[in-house]
């Protein structure tokens, strides 16, 4: 699951990047709060899915432990 956090954040990378054109005579400021707006969203959403998916994760870890016949070959 993590893979495919860190494959969204790039995706979004990527995005930015082909956004900003070296060779334009301005870069308004309104361009810049957008991609950083938009960057922030996306980081802060993929922050919270992997505190979900620990959170997740640790809970079945847990539970798979107390059940003794599971480790039984």
């Amino acid at each position: 699951m993590a893979s495919v956090l860190g494959i969204y954040g790039l995706i979004i990378a990527v995005i930015i990047n082909t956004g900003i054109n070296p060779k334009a005579k301005s870069y308004h400021r309104f361009v810049g709060y957008a991609h950083l707006s938009s960057a922030l969203d996306c980081g802060i959403a993929r922050l919270s899915a992997g505190m979900a998916i620990r959170i997740v994760g640790d809970a079945g870890v847990r539970y798979g432990a107390l059940i003794p016949p599971m480790f039984l070959t």
